[in-house]
């Protein structure tokens, strides 16, 4: 895959995340798999050819960083 291919493949997801949707690393090796015509049997290639492109892994926090402590929330319940 030259590189005019690579950004127009990686184009497709980015505009996708760019709305605000999540992109999984599974429907990008699908799609990266018919790209290329080959079947990768580990996700390595896939995340070396995201790194080669400056593509990063990204992921949101499990829980709000200003939530307040569990002590606070039960001691707000009481009052």
């Amino acid at each position: 895959m030259n590189e005019i291919e690579a950004n127009e493949f990686l184009e497709q997801f980015a505009e996708k995340a760019a709305k605000g949707q999540v992109v999984t690393l599974d429907e990008m090796a699908k799609a990266y798999d018919e790209a290329t015509g080959i079947t990768h049997k580990s996700l390595s290639s896939l995340y070396y050819f995201l790194h080669r492109h400056g593509w990063r892994k990204i992921m949101p926090k499990k829980q709000h960083p200003g939530k307040a402590s569990d002590e606070v929330i039960e001691d707000s319940k009481k009052n």
